[in-house]
């Protein structure tokens, strides 16, 4: 079984401890048995991890066709698995090679609303996607509902076990990889915030070492 992460199990710590003042406050309990539990210690700047081409490669090469899509996308746009699951065909405008991501009825993104935009080859494999599909949702299942990230999650584990990379265990993964390679590709952090939909450049520094490792490497070709 995977390990929770520190920082989960403080989240679990916290609803437990809310769930017990209430059960203590209706007279269920006399005392709250999580008061007194210490949280544990998060990893504050933990190195994310990501895709190397080579394994971009061979995920892509046998996800098969119904997943291909989904990773393609995931990839080339950095989306959190909750808006790519709740993409529909009206916020992609295929003139402008743009993705709104944006607030909807019945949900709305983690951040602000931003556009995404989207290279050449999205564009293709969407605009072909598109000629398979009917219904607004960009991705669904069969029987026309949201995916289930969940879903998605598993079938991706099984195929990063069979791959040779069973540590890929998140779906999240694949926007690390996305925000990484466009660090490693020059792109300044203040726009991988902004493509990323960031609320805090804090959260973007998690990448900052990347971009640290490519400048001394680029020093070193300067040749005088």
């Amino acid at each position: 079984e995977q390990e929770a992460a520190n920082k989960t199990i403080n989240f679990e710590i916290g609803c437990l401890r809310a769930i017990f003042y209430l059960a203590k406050s209706w007279g269920y309990i006399k005392e709250n048995p999580a008061v007194g539990v210490k949280r544990l210690k998060e990893d504050t700047h933990k190195k994310p991890r990501f895709l190397t081409m080579e394994e971009v490669k061979l995920l892509l090469e046998n996800c098969g066709d119904d997943l291909y899509p989904i990773f393609h996308t995931f990839l080339n746009t950095g989306m959190r698995k909750s808006e790519l699951e709740h993409l529909e065909w009206k916020d992609i405008d295929f003139i402008r090679k743009k993705i709104k991501i944006r607030v909807k009825d019945t949900w709305r993104p983690k951040s602000s609303e931003r556009e995404i935009p989207i290279n050449e080859g999205l564009i293709e494999l969407l605009t072909k996607h598109k000629k398979t599909k009917q219904g607004t949702l960009v991705f669904h299942r069969d029987d026309g509902q949201p995916i289930e990230p969940n879903s998605l999650r598993k079938k991706l584990m099984t195929l990063t076990k069979n791959l040779g990379f069973p540590d890929v265990t998140k779906l999240h993964t694949l926007r690390h990889t996305f925000a990484s390679y466009l660090v490693m590709k020059g792109v300044d952090l203040p726009t991988v915030k902004k493509l990323l939909g960031h609320s805090s450049i804090d959260m973007t520094m998690i990448y900052s070492h990347l971009s640290d490792e490519h400048v001394d490497k680029a020093v070193e070709k300067l040749k005088f």
